[in-house]
């Protein structure tokens, strides 16, 4: 993930893309995990929800129109395969997180909402949020509304935006991204450009 690991994507000789689930999950929760700002002994809940195109390249029943159109379905529970890679980049336990997928009734685009608790009241995780992301010009921060998959589809952009409660111990993340770009290929040419030394963003803006 270039937010996570532009230098050592600068010299690499081997780069795996991450998953589309993963990113929309690993970029919210990284700043506030690294920042020691949650309370991991209450848990965080991702429910995260995906266009049909994030549900693999082979077609199977459930992605053909008939199935998916006016419905909503969870998937992969406790089993999808990108988890390991979230517990692995935001520096948590298998008991720390529930993760589960949804499949959602458009072509593309993922938006995942995430229930947090803090170890005490905040009022600054803008701030924490503007500070981690300073350099990384494919993610924007919502400080006021919060993100819709219709702002981002189409583009290589992962917007974050969230809400505290009343007492600022609880918060719920929202973020977004095109599953196809920021979630795959987009993502894999912001891995080219950083590896050839080119602007991170260029040719994606």
């Amino acid at each position: 993930m270039p937010e996570l690991h532009r230098e050592q994507i600068r010299s690499a000789k081997l780069i795996a893309n991450p998953g589309c689930y993963a990113t929309s999950v690993i970029l919210p929760l990284r700043p506030l995990v690294a920042a020691g700002l949650l309370n991991l002994d209450r848990g965080i809940v991702a429910d995260s929800k995906s266009g049909v195109s994030g549900a693999g390249k082979s077609p199977t029943a459930k992605t053909h129109y008939m199935y998916a159109a006016d419905n909503l379905s969870a998937y992969g529970v406790f089993t999808h395969r990108h988890t390991g890679e979230m517990l692995e980049q935001i520096g948590l336990g298998a008991d720390q997180i529930m993760f589960t997928p949804h499949l959602l009734p458009i072509p593309r685009g993922i938006l995942s909402t995430i229930y947090v608790h803090f170890h005490a009241p905040q009022t600054h995780a803008a701030v924490v949020y503007h500070e981690f992301f300073a350099d990384s010009p494919m993610v924007r921060i919502y400080d006021k509304a919060l993100p819709q998959i219709q702002y981002v589809v189409r583009t290589n952009y992962a917007d974050i935006g969230f809400q505290l409660s009343a007492d600022g111990r609880r918060a719920v993340l929202v973020s977004c991204l095109d599953n196809l770009l920021k979630g795959a290929s987009g993502q894999a040419v912001q891995n080219l450009n950083l590896l050839y030394g080119w602007g991170e963003a260029e040719g994606l803006e």
